[in-house]
């Protein structure tokens, strides 16, 4: 599912997470969204910041916009060729729908692009939101393919699993939502 199937709640929620990681983005950053869904919102929101934008997503056209490059990628894939380095990888409410074994490949990818002191920024509903998250589905309050579609519910724990055995320290760990959702921030060792 991809965003542009998104109703309002599901914009509001995507626009919280939004702003959970805009003070995390330098200027002339080179940074590559991984799920950045059809609209490339997030890199569109930051474009004028940011020197180079790559948007990688199932749901979106081959296309460049200004400093914005979108390539459409079915995650099973490498990533492309044409990213070669960058300072930041975003995935905003991504890493609950990838299968949980191939986690470790595409971090290890990740390393391979990231620049010293790169950093992977993302944002996961934690445990806690489960039954939330299933409720609000059920009454279609939310979109129910999107939370269907989750595999794995991640916790400070998991995340610290995570960066350690793929190279990489966590330097940081918040929630917000009330608990429901965190913002983790994975730096090369």
């Amino acid at each position: 599912m991809g965003t542009k199937d998104f109703n309002l709640v599901d914009k509001m929620i995507a626009g919280w997470r939004l702003s959970k990681v805009l003070g995390l983005i330098k200027k002339n950053d080179k940074v590559l969204d991984l799920g950045c869904g059809s609209q490339g919102y997030f890199l569109n929101f930051i474009k004028n910041k940011i020197k180079i934008g790559y948007g990688l997503d199932y749901d979106v056209e081959n296309r460049t916009e200004g400093n914005l490059i979108f390539i459409k990628l079915i995650l099973k894939n490498k990533l492309p060729k044409e990213v070669k380095s960058v300072d930041k990888i975003v995935m905003l409410a991504v890493l609950e729908h990838l299968e949980i074994d191939s986690v470790g490949n595409l971090m290890n990818q990740f390393k391979n692009i990231l620049n010293k002191k790169g950093q992977i920024i993302l944002t996961t509903p934690t445990p806690m939101s489960k039954p939330l998250l299933e409720i609000l589905a059920k009454l279609n309050i939310i979109n129910r393919q999107e939370i269907a579609d989750h595999k794995k519910y991640y916790d400070k724990k998991s995340m610290i699993k995570i960066a350690v055995e793929n190279g990489f320290k966590l330097v940081s760990y918040k929630l917000f939502q009330m608990g429901l959702n965190s913002v983790v921030v994975f730096e090369k060792n």
